[in-house]
């Protein structure tokens, strides 16, 4: 089986260990970035399987990061999961709908719940592809 290429976008270098380990223990190969710029200039040279995102990052959060993997024809399909904090509030399903966004996650999450959306996900993806 080959290993699906996992991009993990977030400013908390705790909340990207924890996710990077649970992904890479499962068999994934996981890139990670502080910021959604840096992952956005990444995904233009190599596109992964599946990216996980906060929302609130410097330099272009989640949303904007989510915008312009829509936009770009080759990642136009790529599954998104969305993180963000409990008392930030905004519309998840108008989000959810608008961006195509897979799955929205709560701060804090079970990495084994986010682990398993992931496995779905990809599984999906495979599915699909053939």
């Amino acid at each position: 089986m080959m290993n699906h290429l996992v991009y993990v976008c977030d400013d908390d270098s705790h909340i990207v260990r924890a996710i990077s380990m649970k992904l890479k223990k499962a068999g994934l190969e996981v890139v990670s970035f502080p910021d959604g710029y840096a992952c956005w200039e990444q995904v233009q040279e190599r596109a992964p399987e599946m990216i996980i995102t906060d929302l609130q990052m410097p330099r272009m959060n989640g949303l904007e990061l989510c915008e312009k993997i829509r936009e770009f024809e080759p990642t136009r399909s790529i599954p998104l999961t969305l993180l963000t904090g409990k008392g930030f509030e905004f519309d998840h399903d108008e989000y959810m709908q608008n961006l195509k966004i897979t799955n929205v996650m709560i701060k804090p999450f079970s990495p084994k719940k986010l682990l398993n959306q992931v496995q779905e996900c990809l599984q999906l993806t495979q599915d699909t592809i053939g």
